[in-house]
């Protein structure tokens, strides 16, 4: 009782609170399922605004750390429909700001002219799984799902990919048909063709983007095909898997990559980047629900199987919360889209298959670990709010499916939506992962490593500016980034270096006195150094 009224006066006096590490806390939305939302005025945040309450929108966070959000399904059965509004919620301010297209259910949008940006364009209302990246421009990119029809179990496939632009607030139609339900054509393998294209697919978010700047999906449809969209040619390259529907998986030896190795077809949804740029999935539907944890390489195209059962519908493997095993694993399932990966490049998941179990999955040592929830309980879970802005240990999502989930700046997990067996939300909850059960403790992550003294760094401690030198063997793409010591994410750069002597000069001014995290990600390894600034 004292924790909370401690935490309720800091809210009050200083306007912000802050979960306790390990604990939810109910930020934003409406804890009554089934609302409409508050639009307000569009392109003006306001803390009154709320998106409807929403399943299965589609995510992405942009380069300044703000979340946005698309569509979703409102309503059920024949009062059910699909959205065409496009949000942006910003952290600090706490507020959703509508941005762009029709506050109407089941709107039609306009496609314009393909390739042509125009304040005109919108996307067509969307649900049912549609792709999502953020480029490494900031550009938005949006791939499929379905529009709904407003008639039961009716809907429409699309097969179209836009681009939508935050400086300018624009869509622009890049490929696909504006059609419903358009097919494949895979013209060739691992080769770029004007005339590759993905089709019309639903009920995926496995998607990635590389380091130079191509955009990754896979399956979708109860597929396993893979595809690779280069943004400069705009073309498609069907890269790996079969061509058609509902083929089973080839999962070879555990841990060991093949050529022959292939995810089942399946509807997927938990995806990850690796440290090393190799992309990760988890579970799906094959028409049995799976919770096998896959790892695919784009530079051997190889797949390998790394965690989890290949028997169908297998149950939770689980110790005590905070314990880590390569024996453990969670149970089956689908629409688990609510993921995250922390600073440490962990991977986290919540949810799915109405489940409100919260798991920690390491890619370096293979365990899996229970951080919340009930693995085993599969009985649905009520949602547990507490009062608005106020952490609580009691604090929790609930049993939840078709959500979505964001990465602050800060290291804290966003998580809104989804449903809760016919009810849908727009809540957003906010979790801080806790150092002693799983969460990323990055002043030890980011230790000075075995390949510190190939780089320099000075003056350190410096008022100013830095320098960085070291010697690269090879022409490469490098990756620079500051952490603050809360996590966060304060300056991040990307350049194409040549072999030999690099320098580099990095403004410091104007961040706080205090210790920092400098990370050079490049080909050899990852190269980590503490940085102190002392004005």
């Amino acid at each position: 009782m004292k924790k909370i009224i401690t935490s309720f006066i800091f809210c009050f006096l200083f306007g912000e609170c802050f979960p306790q590490a390990g604990e939810w806390v109910w930020i934003k939305g409406d804890s009554i399922p089934n609302q409409p939302g508050n639009y307000g005025v569009q392109g003006v945040p306001s803390p009154t605004n709320n998106p409807p309450s929403l399943y299965e929108p589609c995510e992405w966070t942009d380069l300044n750390g703000n979340f946005w959000l698309f569509g979703g399904l409102f309503g059920s059965g024949s009062a059910s429909g699909a959205y065409g509004d496009l949000w942006k919620y910003e952290p600090l301010s706490n507020e959703w700001t509508w941005m762009k297209g029709s506050s109407m259910l089941n709107d039609t949008g306009n496609y314009g002219i393909q390739g042509i940006p125009s304040p005109f364009n919108l996307p067509p209302s969307r649900s049912w799984g549609a792709a999502s990246w953020t480029d490494l421009s900031g550009d938005l990119w949006l791939y499929g799902g379905a529009s709904d029809l407003g008639q039961p179990n009716v809907v429409c496939p699309r097969g179209d990919l836009w681009k939508y632009n935050i400086v300018s607030n624009i869509w622009t139609w890049m490929h696909g048909t504006s059609s419903c339900l358009s097919y494949p054509n895979y013209i060739s393998v691992g080769i770029p063709s004007p005339f590759n294209v993905p089709g019309a697919r639903s009920e995926f978010s496995t998607t990635w983007v590389d380091s130079n700047n191509n955009l990754w999906m896979l399956s979708g449809r109860g597929s396993n095909d893979l595809w690779k969209y280069d943004i400069a040619s705009n073309e498609w390259s069907f890269m790996k898997g079969d061509t058609s529907g509902g083929q089973p998986g080839v999962y070879g030896i555990k841990g060991v990559p093949d050529p022959m190795n292939i995810p089942g077809g399946r509807l997927s949804y938990s995806s990850w980047k690796d440290s090393n740029g190799r992309f990760w999935l988890f579970g799906g539907n094959t028409g049995s629900l799976q919770n096998d944890m896959w790892m695919y390489d784009p530079l051997t195209n190889n797949w390998t199987w790394m965690s989890g059962s290949n028997t169908p519908n297998d149950t939770a493997t689980s110790g005590a919360y905070c314990i880590a095993s390569s024996n453990f694993s969670p149970a089956s399932r689908f629409e688990n889209r609510a993921r995250w990966t922390d600073a440490c490049g962990k991977f986290w998941m919540y949810g799915g298959s109405n489940t409100n179990d919260l798991w920690n999955f390491n890619p370096l040592t293979l365990e899996w670990s229970l951080v919340n929830g009930h693995p085993t309980n599969y009985f649905f879970h009520s949602p547990s709010y507490g009062p608005l802005g106020i952490p609580s240990a009691l604090s929790q999502p609930g049993s939840r499916t078709g959500a979505v989930g964001w990465t602050s700046n800060r290291g804290e997990f966003y998580h809104f939506g989804g449903a809760s067996v016919l009810d849908k939300k727009n809540d957003l909850m906010k979790y801080v992962p806790d150092t002693n059960c799983g969460g990323c403790n990055l002043s030890t992550f980011i230790a000075e490593n075995n390949l510190a003294n190939e780089l320099l760094v000075f003056p350190n401690p410096t008022n100013s500016s830095i320098t960085i030198s070291f010697q690269s063997s090879s022409n490469q793409t490098i990756e620079l980034r500051i952490y603050n010591t809360l996590g966060k994410l304060i300056y991040v750069e990307k350049e194409e270096i040549t072999a030999g002597k690099y320098e580099k000069e990095i403004n410091v001014e104007k961040m706080s006195d205090g210790i920092y995290f400098l990370q050079v990600k490049m080909k050899e390894g990852n190269i980590n150094r503490k940085v102190i600034i002392n004005h």
